[in-house]
């Protein structure tokens, strides 16, 4: 009788270690750049206004171009490349390669902020793949032992109570080593603890929130995001489009909870599903923000054609 307590006894040990293992917590983001980058140009947010004062481009480029244009801080690069065409002599060719090498270089400044930001997604998005990989990987550790565990319980009470001679001890082992083997297999169904996970400087917050200014998006990256125009719908910014989707099929069109202040916050518990569907909003922006290099390939192909 002794000896049977003393097995039931450990099988409450497995319960007791399986469930307090140890999780790790990010309390800090390594994907942070080490600096933010500055860009000085602000694009104008009237678009309407800016292609009507734009007539002389009109001629040479489509209004995706100018938009862009006004977007990258190139609009006067083009007027100067317009006006100065039609000077045939070899100061005025000078003069046109001299703009175009401006422009280009600051296109591959525009270039390298849309890159950055990007691989700051790729990096965000893999840090909360990593740790919810780790939770999942975890939890089915445990569950595996609870299970074995279970068993174990399960047939050491069965042989106890057929070795048993006396009902009324044949009963309470029964009962002792039921509720124990049920108990184990009813842990194996909890989800798993949760762990901090703090994200400061929190990329996916302005998409949710839409202000009329960012401190994270650089203004190209930014304007490029709310603009209409360089939406395939041309009804609604990149921005909403994106914001949307998530609150339809991420948020069941509910814009206030737990997870949305979880997501969109400065961090806090995670669980490996929360970890989950962080990384899969990061990676639909990370999508939408490397479709803009599209917009601006048509823009360098428009400039090339440029006498």
């Amino acid at each position: 009788m002794k000896n049977i307590f003393i097995v039931l006894f450990l099988g409450v040990f497995f319960l007791t270690t399986s469930c307090s293992r140890f999780h790790p917590s990010v309390r800090s983001s390594y994907c942070t750049p080490a600096f933010n980058l500055k860009n000085t140009h602000v694009p104008s947010s009237n678009a309407d206004s800016l292609l009507r004062r734009a007539t002389d481009l009109i001629p040479y480029f489509s209004d995706h171009d100018i938009l862009m244009a006004n977007a990258t801080g190139t609009l006067s690069f083009l007027h100067k490349l317009v006006h100065n065409q039609s000077d045939t002599s070899l100061e005025g060719k000078v003069e046109r390669l001299h703009i175009k090498n401006e422009l280009q270089n600051r296109l591959l400044l525009v270039t390298t902020e849309l890159n950055s930001f990007s691989a700051e997604l790729d990096c965000e998005g893999e840090r909360a793949d990593q740790l919810a990989s780790y939770l999942d990987e975890r939890a089915n550790n445990r569950n595996d032992v609870l299970t074995v565990a279970s068993i174990a319980v399960g047939a050491v009470t069965t042989i106890a109570t057929v070795s048993i001679s006396s009902d009324a001890t044949q009963n309470v082992v029964g009962l002792v080593g039921g509720l124990l083997s049920g108990g184990l297999g009813g842990s194996s169904l909890i989800k798993g603890r949760k762990v901090p996970f703090n994200h400061p400087r929190n990329v996916l917050k302005d998409i949710w929130e839409v202000p009329q200014q960012s401190s994270i998006y650089t203004p190209f990256i930014w304007y490029m995001l709310n603009e209409k125009s360089f939406s395939n719908e041309h009804k609604q910014g990149i921005i909403r489009s994106i914001r949307d989707r998530w609150l339809t099929l991420q948020f069941d069109g509910e814009t206030e909870g737990r997870k949305q202040n979880l997501l969109f916050g400065k961090g806090g518990k995670y669980k490996a599903d929360d970890l989950h569907d962080r990384a899969d909003l990061l990676n639909q922006l990370q999508s939408s923000i490397r479709s803009l290099n599209q917009d601006l390939q048509s823009f360098v192909l428009s400039v090339n054609r440029l006498p």
